[in-house]
């Protein structure tokens, strides 16, 4: 296999997770609204998402960087993940009730959040550093296009009326195909490192407070995230009820950011390989803030669309460097482990800034959402001023 492709070909399993996870924005909640429940058990069967991500990747990054399976430590983790969520996601246009919906539901979840620890482990194990931005760029953009499909494709495949689309299947009949087929691609042609015959399982230990850097990125990545989780969930009903546009409007500047991230994250990524990774993020964090600010002053549509834009530029910025500078930064034998980490605290802070905004939204009004959004990433930005990043020195423990 030509080395050259391999950046490539470990970025495709990343359209299945744009893909799916875009299905919990439109096609879930649309076939959750069949069943005629209140809000309440709506939003509690898709933040099982979140809920679910808080704790599996941790659980599948410790499992797989303690494995030694012949056909190496991820892709067992990676495979069962995937024919699990596929199966799952197959069987929910079928639930007969909301309940039976809930519990197939926290399988798809369980099992999406279980692969995709192992697969963004692998990433940095099978590509060299200096194509790891690249490799981050490329995984980004085929994400951005598969959430892109279900945006676009989806709904037309839920409204077609042949027999074959009862109960709403085929759209999730797709997405489980084109899910499965990229995974299945990448683990045929994508050779992963073999574990050593001297290798030796590390205990469980959670000291990941002995790794200052991953702590600060950490600690980064949480303000971040607690700025971006504050706006995702209320951003239509803000623009509904605080700037008078509607529902399309609102979803066309979400889908204008998710366009710009897709423009920028090839040539961020492959930027991040020659300059600092850090500065790259940094540079991102700082133009996420402004364009949290300029939201302040949103008086029409052609400023929403700048400033929703501008966010998508900031934003890819941060996705394409993070999970790189988290690889250069931990033991590469616990790097499961560590993604785990990570997603832990991706995961929680968005849910205690839904949890969050939505408290200071009814009591305050909407016009705390800009700005308090905009604080949580600013204090992102001083934590990175302040960090020294400092890579973990090279060791080949596999």
């Amino acid at each position: 296999m030509n080395k050259k492709s391999v950046p490539y070909l470990i970025g495709l399993p990343n359209l299945g997770v744009g893909l799916l996870w875009a299905m919990n924005i439109t096609l879930i909640p649309m076939l959750v609204a069949t069943f005629n429940v209140s809000n309440t058990k709506a939003g509690l069967l898709i933040t099982m998402g979140s809920f679910t991500g808080v704790f599996v990747q941790y659980i599948a990054g410790v499992l797989s960087d303690r494995s030694k399976f012949k056909m190496g430590r991820r892709k067992p983790f990676i495979l069962m993940g995937t024919l699990l969520t596929t199966i799952s996601m197959c069987f929910l246009p079928f639930a007969p009730s909301y309940w039976s919906l809930f519990v197939i539901a926290f399988i798809f979840y369980f099992s999406l959040n279980f692969y995709q620890g192992p697969y963004y482990s692998l990433i940095p194990e099978t590509v060299k550093e200096n194509q790891l931005g690249l490799a981050n760029g490329f995984s980004k953009v085929v994400s951005v296009l598969g959430g892109a499909f279900i945006f676009v494709i989806g709904p037309r495949l839920w409204d077609n009326t042949s027999s074959f689309n009862q109960n709403h299947s085929l759209p999730f009949f797709v997405s489980a195909f084109l899910g499965i087929l990229t995974v299945v691609i990448t683990l045929l042609f994508i050779k992963e490192k073999p574990v050593s015959t001297e290798y030796k399982r590390t205990k469980i230990a959670f000291d990941f407070y002995k790794y200052p850097s991953a702590m600060k990125l950490f600690a980064a990545i949480f303000f971040i995230y607690l700025g971006y989780g504050s706006i995702t969930p209320y951003f239509v009903k803000y623009c509904i009820n605080q700037l008078n546009l509607s529902a399309e409007t609102a979803s066309f500047s979400l889908l204008l950011l998710t366009l710009t991230g897709a423009i920028f994250a090839y040539p961020l990524g492959v930027l991040s390989d020659k300059i600092k990774r850090k500065t790259v993020m940094l540079v991102g964090a700082i133009i996420f803030v402004f364009a949290m600010f300029a939201g302040i002053f949103i008086s029409g549509i052609s400023g929403l669309y700048i400033v929703m834009s501008v966010i998508g530029i900031g934003f890819i910025a941060i996705q394409v460097t993070s999970y790189a500078i988290l690889a250069e930064v931990v033991p590469r034998d616990r790097l499961g482990e560590f993604m785990g980490i990570f997603n832990f605290f991706v995961s929680i802070s968005q849910f205690i800034a839904g949890l969050l905004m939505g408290v200071l939204l009814d009591s305050v009004g909407y016009k705390i959402f800009f700005p308090l959004a905009g604080f949580w990433i600013l204090i992102a930005v001083c934590i990175l001023i302040a960090s020294e990043i400092e890579k973990q020195p090279a060791k080949d423990s596999m």
